[in-house]
């Protein structure tokens, strides 16, 4: 098994995987980017190509198997993989083989979508925050794993939309991932309508910026509390999908 931390090796070697099982790999910019910050390495043999991406408290995993019986390589971290969806499209012969390896479902997703949204648009309160005191509240409210949260290191302080507490205190943050949202609300202030007033905040911005904007949000299944807010702003459910496997510590293939 080939091993390399290096992004020209990793050039040099992925087109030789025409794969028939794979996960999506990142765009290649954003492939060089992590590759650059020490993030990402990757393994390769005659079957399979593996890449893992450093996170905070496990390794995010990326792979493209020639046949399906290759066998994750010997790994000490925790291990996560997140399928990428096509529309329409479920990944079965991927899900099939990760099943295999191990992984267990964690967590199930319907997506919503709304072409307008519901409600009377404020960015009365809403401001940016530090962000190691953005990051260290999305780390409470989520699961860095079942969440899928950005590294610390590409983290931006500018895609976050928070409101304080007259003490201060963050109280709520919709975070702007780029292909969705993390919409975080503290215990003590849930269920006064912060997170709605903070997701049109965002949506208004967007909105000014494309008035033919579509907006698609994934929600768990277990939090009927968002389910229920994005109902309100106009959104409807679509797509169910059990989104992301994971399993901890080293891998049973070791």
């Amino acid at each position: 098994m080939f091993t390399s931390d290096k992004f020209e090796d990793f050039l040099d070697i992925q087109s030789r995987y025409h794969r028939k099982i794979s996960n999506d790999f990142m765009v290649p910019a954003e492939i060089k980017k992590r590759f650059e910050r020490g993030m990402l390495s990757f393994s390769a043999d005659e079957r399979a190509l593996f890449m893992f991406e450093q996170r905070e408290g496990f390794f995010k995993l990326y792979f493209r198997l020639i046949d399906d019986g290759a066998k994750l390589p010997p790994h000490d971290g925790t291990l996560a993989s997140f399928l990428t969806y096509r529309e329409g499209r479920y990944p079965e012969a991927a899900a099939d083989w990760l099943r295999g390896q191990g992984f267990d479902y964690s967590k199930t997703l319907r997506r919503h979508t709304a072409s307008r949204i519901i409600g009377e648009i404020s960015n009365d309160g809403v401001v940016n925050a530090p962000a190691d005191e953005v990051y260290s509240m999305l780390g409470v409210c989520f699961s860095v794993v079942e969440a899928d949260l950005p590294p610390r290191e590409l983290f931006v302080e500018a895609d976050s939309y928070c409101m304080r507490s007259p003490s201060g205190d963050l109280l709520g943050i919709v975070y702007d991932m780029g292909h969705t949202r993390i919409v975080a609300v503290s215990q003590e202030a849930r269920g006064q309508g912060l997170g709605r007033r903070l997701y049109l905040a965002y949506a208004s911005g967007k909105m000014k910026e494309n008035k033919d904007i579509v907006f698609h949000e994934w929600v768990s299944l277990e939090n009927t509390a968002s389910q229920s807010m994005f109902r309100a702003m106009g959104f409807e459910p679509g797509i169910t999908l059990s989104d992301c496997f994971v399993f901890g510590g080293s891998h049973p293939n070791s």
